[in-house]
């Protein structure tokens, strides 16, 4: 029979210290497995679920020698690395026209280029390990529609997306890559990007599972793609975002 179980299975995920990623180290947590949290910044208390606690390591992911000393730690502390979920991200709203090329080559480093190099370096333990390893990619609805304000953070969450399916063909069958497409997901930043509760109430009423999405659905997502149940599944990219949006013509038309 099938089931999830990580126990003695390392698990490195970055941002996990807040936001999704908080609830996804939760979540892994609480099914024994050892996490490693890589980020900039220390939490302020420690992340655990019961006897079981998440092991920080302060990293910048976008800095390679920064993530080369997080390899080494993580290394001298566990055997094997079985999961990478790369989930920091995100990006301010900015109008492409006036954006200066700092602030999206900036945007793309953080969204595309960090989770690649990250991934490659932690491929090349995963690939002598004698078990199969999974990598899982966390990406955005704006990869796959327009999201004006957002120009080089979806052309980047777009590209992880493709990045995951090439990845999935070249490192298989040793290591497993999956996306996961994310919704709206209401976080302790919901309020700066709504502009309030009622707002945000509003947003998930044009969701069709009519109510916005929690980190705990992004986190089951992940365990999912992490455990024997996806065991046949790579290169996917999971839309999780309650239905998506309804077509725009149907506010303004009335078809028969």
């Amino acid at each position: 029979m099938t089931n999830i179980n990580f126990k003695n299975k390392t698990v490195v995920i970055t941002g996990g210290s807040k936001g999704i990623g908080l609830e996804i180290t939760k979540t892994f947590l609480k099914h024994q497995a050892n996490v490693i949290i890589l980020a900039r910044n220390k939490p302020k208390r420690k992340i655990q679920s019961k006897d079981n606690a998440g092991y920080f390591i302060e990293c910048d992911i976008r800095n390679t020698e920064s993530i080369d000393s997080a390899i080494k730690d993580i290394a001298s502390k566990y055997k094997s690395i079985d999961v990478l979920i790369n989930n920091a991200g995100g990006a301010p709203m900015a109008d492409s026209l006036t954006a200066s090329p700092k602030f999206h080559e900036a945007i793309i480093d953080l969204n595309l280029t960090a989770p690649l190099n990250l991934s490659q370096k932690i491929a090349k333990k995963m690939i002598k390990q004698k078990t199969v390893s999974n990598i899982i990619n966390i990406s955005s609805v704006t990869a796959t529609r327009p999201t004006p304000g957002s120009a080089a953070y979806g052309a980047a969450k777009g590209a992880l997306v493709n990045l995951t399916k090439t990845l999935a063909v070249e490192w298989a069958p040793k290591i497993k890559v999956n996306s996961i497409i994310v919704g709206y997901i209401e976080t302790e930043n919901s309020i700066l990007h709504y502009g309030s509760k009622s707002e945000i109430k509003k947003v998930a009423q044009t969701i069709p599972l009519k109510r916005m999405g929690q980190p705990q659905d992004v986190a089951n997502a992940c365990v999912f793609f992490a455990s024997d149940l996806a065991e046949w599944v790579t290169g996917s990219a999971l839309e999780v975002h309650g239905g998506g949006e309804s077509p725009a013509y149907l506010d303004v038309a009335k078809p028969k």
